[in-house]
């Protein structure tokens, strides 16, 4: 009934909010807001930094705590709702609304609004900032001696692009990280997601739940017709996903390469089934696309 990676639900602990849905002898706590503080922190399956990396949060990102031990903080992600551990150093209870958001693939943080400044961090795509300052040579100030590319942010509540397959092609050649949500490294459905999530359209974290949970924005077609799939369309394989970007063309974070790559439909799907997972068993087609 539960997926551990959708449900903050253990034997010992659950979130409050699902009380309803538990024995009534289920000891439940109630979150605490908090907000990821690090350019970019994993979220692990287990509280162990040898765990597996199960995803990561961006900085900004806001997370429901309802555990803090041992230096991790079990808690949920409020931008896909995802489940797991934090290191809680990573994270602070004073919560900041953002104004702005990263729109760029990837952007420095500078000391002044001087691009010869010193270089503290790299941010990424859907970190969140509170903008306090903008310069004329236009940078915005981000915090004290922290400056970034006006260019590079947008306000949260503007929808940056509308074309996914334009974000996902940003990312090409970067490395394949299984977890990873940002250019430094992503798996499949994190492409996936950063791709659409620019676009002002929500997924889940992982490919198999972007398979199967509803939208109605998404119409689902047998995956065997993969050869008339269209841009903007999503091939599921077990464990995979990939974006047609072109005609005859997909986008995807591929173990094979180990890298974001573009290559021609036929050729994917070949090399795939020749592993023994078979061919894409459905198409998502998201009828937004068809709309514009």
């Amino acid at each position: 009934m539960f997926d551990p990676r959708r449900h903050a639900v253990r034997p010992d602990l659950a979130d409050s909010r699902l009380a309803d849905l538990l024995p009534e002898d289920h000891p439940v706590v109630d979150g605490a807001l908090e907000q990821v503080i690090a350019p970019v922190v994993p979220i692990f399956a287990h509280p162990s930094g040898t765990a597996e990396r199960a995803s990561e949060a961006l900085l900004g990102e806001r997370v429901m705590v309802f555990e803090d031990r041992d230096g991790f903080s079990w808690c949920q992600l409020e931008t896909d709702g995802y489940v797991g551990y934090i290191p809680t150093a990573a994270l602070s209870p004073d919560v900041a609304e953002p104004t702005h958001r990263v729109s760029a693939v990837r952007t420095f943080v500078y000391s002044d609004p001087d691009f010869k400044s010193v270089v503290s961090a790299a941010l990424f795509m859907g970190s969140d900032v509170v903008v306090s300052a903008t310069d004329p040579d236009g940078f915005c100030q981000i915090g004290e001696r922290e400056w970034v590319f006006s260019g590079h942010v947008s306000p949260v509540a503007a929808v940056s692009e509308t074309d996914p397959m334009a974000v996902a092609e940003q990312f090409l050649h970067s490395p394949y990280l299984w977890g990873g949500r940002s250019s430094l490294g992503l798996d499949s459905a994190a492409l996936v997601q950063r791709a659409f999530a620019a676009c002002g359209r929500s997924l889940p974290r992982d490919s198999d739940l972007q398979e199967s949970e509803p939208a109605d924005w998404l119409d689902d077609h047998d995956g065997a017709a993969w050869a008339q799939a269209l841009p903007g369309d999503l091939l599921f394989w077990p464990d995979h996903v990939a974006l047609v970007s072109a005609p005859e063309t997909l986008i995807h974070a591929s173990v094979h390469a180990m890298a974001v790559v573009q290559e021609p439909v036929a050729q994917a799907v070949a090399r795939i089934e020749a592993t023994g997972i078979g061919a894409p068993r459905l198409i998502r087609r998201p009828t937004v696309l068809r709309e514009s």
